[in-house]
Parts: structure tokens; C-alpha cells; sequence
């Protein structure tokens, strides 16, 4: 048994060894003294005028609307309606609810200027 411990030890610390290095050491040189050189990149760069400025993408791609926000609505309501014990009702205020509040996220948006 001593024969075996003796040269998995060994082997061990070897393998071990490059584990240990790459913690200690960097993988490449630090740049030279002077790098990059003072003042860079050169300010105002990019030009100020470069780009043009992009547009807000379309309300429907970003906000849902009213009839989303209503069946969303209507699917949660109808979830706690059944637990109430009237799916309809839950069902139709749920709707409501979220019709309203779909209408309204999209109108934020597009009042705060997020989309057009």
C-alpha cells in the first residue's frame, strides 16, 4: 500500500503545480510605461454630430396594449374568481381592469416619448 500512496502523492503535486501558477502569475506581460499615450482617446471623439439619433421603435413592439392587457386580465380574474367561487365575474372584472391598465402603460410610454 505504501508503494501506491507514495506515487499518487507525487503525481498529486505534480498535476498541482500548474493550478498554483496560474493563480500567482499573470497570462500576459503589463503593457509598456507610456501605454496608451497620454490624452487618448482624443476628447469629443466621436464627433458630437456623428450619428443621427435613432428613432423610438413602435408603441405595439414595446407596450402591450388594451386588448392584451384585458386578456390577461380576464385570465387572471378568472383564476381567483374560481377560488372565490364565480369565474365569470372575476372573469369580467379582470378584464376590465386590464384593459384599463394596458391602455394606460401604453399612453405612458408614448407620452414619456419610448416609442411613437
Amino acid at each position: 500500500m505504501r508503494y501506491f500512496i507514495l506515487p499518487a502523492i507525487l503525481a498529486l503535486s505534480i498535476c498541482a503545480l500548474p493550478c498554483q501558477a496560474a493563480t500567482q502569475f499573470a497570462q500576459y506581460a503589463p503593457p509598456p510605461s507610456g501605454y496608451p499615450p497620454p490624452g487618448y482617446p482624443p476628447s469629443g471623439y466621436p464627433p458630437s454630430g456623428a450619428y443621427p439619433p435613432a428613432a423610438p421603435p413602435p408603441c405595439q413592439a414595446t407596450t402591450p396594449g388594451a386588448f392584451r392587457g384585458a386578456g390577461r386580465g380576464a385570465a387572471g380574474g378568472a383564476a381567483i374568481g374560481a377560488i372565490a367561487g364565480d369565474a365569470g365575474k372575476g372573469a369580467a372584472i379582470g378584464a376590465a381592469v386590464g384593459g384599463v391598465g394596458g391602455a394606460v402603460r401604453r399612453g405612458s410610454a408614448r407620452a414619456y416619448g419610448a416609442c411613437y
